[in-house]
């Protein structure tokens, strides 16, 4: 009998001990492998008005070429914080149509005496952001 308690025994302490045993490997390896990063996805603001990227040029340049970032972000800021604000405050881009715009520019860079580069970049910015509007 007591050869048999203790074959019980060490049985029981070598599976106790091999399902302790693989439960930490399992862990280390789970806590050990990073878990994938779900993407950031940034809300535009419903109004189109926010600083253009990299998504903006891009889109802009198809029909502008010659436009750069420095250019966008110009003109995000007279609109944002310059000229517009300072009359009227800034209307929401999308609201206008593509073709409208550009009336409502030059009517506008007039009427706030800003010049035909600022004009321009407030042009531009205005474009890039109706041309990545969510549809």
């Amino acid at each position: 009998m007591k050869s048999g308690t203790i074959l019980f025994l060490a049985l029981s302490t070598a599976l106790i001990y091999s399902c302790s045993s693989s439960k930490k490997t399992t862990k280390a390896v789970e806590s050990s492998s990073p878990k994938p990063a779900a993407p950031v996805v940034s809300a535009k603001p419903d109004n189109g008005i926010y600083e253009p990227g990299q998504e903006e040029l891009t889109a802009i340049q198809g029909q502008f070429n010659d436009a750069t970032l420095a250019q966008l972000k110009e003109g995000h800021v007279i609109y944002a914080q310059g000229a517009c604000v300072n009359c009227h405050g800034a209307k929401n881009i999308y609201k206008r149509s593509t073709a409208s715009w550009k009336e409502i520019i030059d009517d506008m860079a007039q009427r706030a005496k800003i010049s035909a580069s600022q004009k321009d970049a407030v042009y531009k910015y205005v474009l890039a952001i109706k041309a990545t509007q969510a549809k």
